[in-house]
This record gives C-alpha cells, structure tokens and sequence, in this order.
C-alpha cells in the first residue's frame, strides 16, 4: 500500500507536499513500531492506513480488471487424449470454483475446446452453457484454435471466424456478432493483413503476448510506450490491441499487479487496467490461491479497486 502510494505522488503532483508528509508519517510508525518488538502487525498497519485516510478516495479511482483464463495448448508435445483431459480437468475445476467464489469469473478461448467438452463431457458442457448463460462464464473465442497468423494463408484465417461463429452461434446460442476479441495470446507471428480480415470478421480488438523484444519491450516493461493501441492494416482497417508481454497471460494476483497501472493511466488516459491469470499452458486456469489473494486485497483502504470480471 505504500508503494502505491508513493506512485501516486507522482501522477497527482499537486498533491504531493502533503501526501508526502503524511506517507512519512506513516512509514515511521511501522517502523518505529517494529523496532520497538511490537507484534501486532496489523494494528500497525491500519492506524498507518488512518494517517493516509485522504489519499484512499484517490487510490479507488484506479482499478484492475481480473480476468480468469486458462491457456491450453492444444496437442502441442503431447496427445490429442490428453489435450481432452486437460481442459475436462480445467473446465472441472473453473465450474467449482464458482461455487465456491460466486464472485469469480472465467473467460476461455478456441471452439475446438469447447466442441471436445461438448463431445467427451456432455454433462460438463451443459454446466458450461449454464456458466455461459449466467455471466460468468466469457467465450473469446474468433477462431477454432489460437493459431500462428504469419505462416497461414488468408483463406484460412477467414475460415476460422467463419466456421468458429457458425458453431459458437448454433452450439452456445450466441449470436455471430457477441465475440468481438480475438484472442491470440501465445501466437508468435502477427501478419500486417490481420486487421483487415479480423474487422470483416466482426472482431474490434486484440489480445497478445508474443512477437515483440529487444529495447521496445524494455522500454514497455519501463512503463515508457503503451500497451494499448490502434493495430492498423495496409487498407486502413484497425483493431484496438493490448500487448501483454511485459507480463504475460499467465499472471498471478498479488501486488505486483499494480506496477504497470499508473503508466498505463499516463499513457491512455483511462485509469482502469486489464490483468489476465490464471495457470496456463498445459492448462490449469485460476486457483484458490489467487482468488483468496483478490479477497484480501479488496479489503485494503489504499490501493485500486480489484474487480473479477
């Protein structure tokens, strides 16, 4: 919360003589208050809490977006039966832990995993369309799979907006138009052609981690370029992309999600930040763990808004 904080001195500098102070002030109570053997963290920290009082209405101005998701990798170095078993154990374990935390929710990509349920688990795929029906359950899925962009022909990549809506709409009863994000999280190429195709597709934005390096990705992870921005093809056509290399898909909840939200903020303007976790690859998706971490930090006074969305 302190750390925060003193990030906030510098995106409110007219504020900041007497956050200062009172961030000062706080510091040397904790820790004073550890030297002097005093055991009761907590009380310590909420009376530093109670000094900063005037910069929590500020702090609640920013948010984080929490997205559930679960990479799975399709049958990359492994079979196709056990491709299946992973995303019945994931989907297994998503459906339960909304019982548990009614507040969680899930978001997951490629039909193909979605058509594997509906023929190996018709009784999870039921519970799914159910999730779906509720809210809570997000389908991102514009393609069957989260396939390489570069090395496939045009046809291809029309191909799997065409037949993924086709199923999407006759199978999860979404209308063609509702998926309106493409979802390549883990795909290495990203061809120049892809925001013409994509926009005739119906898809307005774009998720993606890969396929960027060197001084570029120093100089995101610095909080100097944005993650957010228009992807323009040759013609013109533009999607609204958000690179998420500097962390990653497979993110946790703790406090290191809030390092990039205020560059973000400076950088856009929009002072809410999406974070994507959850487990992945060889999928997995959100665990107690993290959802037991949202919680918690839902309950501090100086810190943005968590949301699970």
């Amino acid at each position: 919360e302190l750390g925060f904080c003193l990030e906030l001195l510098e995106a409110h500098p007219d504020q900041a003589p007497e956050w200062a102070m009172l961030l000062e002030e706080a510091a040397t109570l904790i820790t004073e208050g550890l030297q002097a053997g005093q055991d009761n963290t907590r009380a310590l920290v909420e009376q530093a809490e109670r000094l900063l009082a005037p910069l929590a209405a500020v702090a609640k101005q920013y948010a984080i977006f929490c997205v559930g998701h679960a990479h799975i990798d399709m049958n990359w170095m492994w079979t196709w039966p056990e491709t299946v078993s992973v995303t019945y154990d994931t989907f297994t374990t998503m459906d339960r832990l909304m019982e548990e935390f009614p507040e969680f929710h899930f978001s997951q990509s490629q039909v193909s995993v979605y058509k594997a349920m509906q023929e190996y688990a018709p009784e999870l795929f039921a519970r799914i369309q159910q999730r779906i029906a509720e809210g809570r359950w997000e389908v991102t899925a514009s393609a069957w799979v989260e396939g390489d962009k570069n090395l496939a022909c045009g046809e291809i990549l029309c191909r799997h907006l065409l037949y993924s809506r086709r199923w999407v709409q006759q199978n999860l009863g979404l209308p063609y138009d509702t998926v309106k994000i493409d979802w390549p999280c883990d795909t290495f190429g990203h061809a120049w052609t892809n925001p013409t195709i994509l926009r005739r597709g119906g898809v307005r934005r774009y998720y993606h981690h890969r396929a960027i390096g060197g001084q570029r990705w120093k100089d995101m992870v610095a909080g100097k370029l944005p993650r957010l921005f228009w992807w323009e093809g040759p013609d013109g056509s533009r999607v609204l992309a958000y690179d998420d290399s500097p962390y990653g898909y497979n993110g946790i909840l703790g406090p290191n999600m809030i390092h990039g939200l205020l560059s973000f903020a400076r950088h856009t303007g929009v002072r809410q930040m999406l974070w994507v976790y959850g487990v992945g690859d060889h999928g997995g998706g959100p665990t107690r763990e993290h959802l037991r971490a949202a919680r918690e930090m839902q309950t501090w006074p100086l810190w943005p808004e968590i949301k699970l969305t």
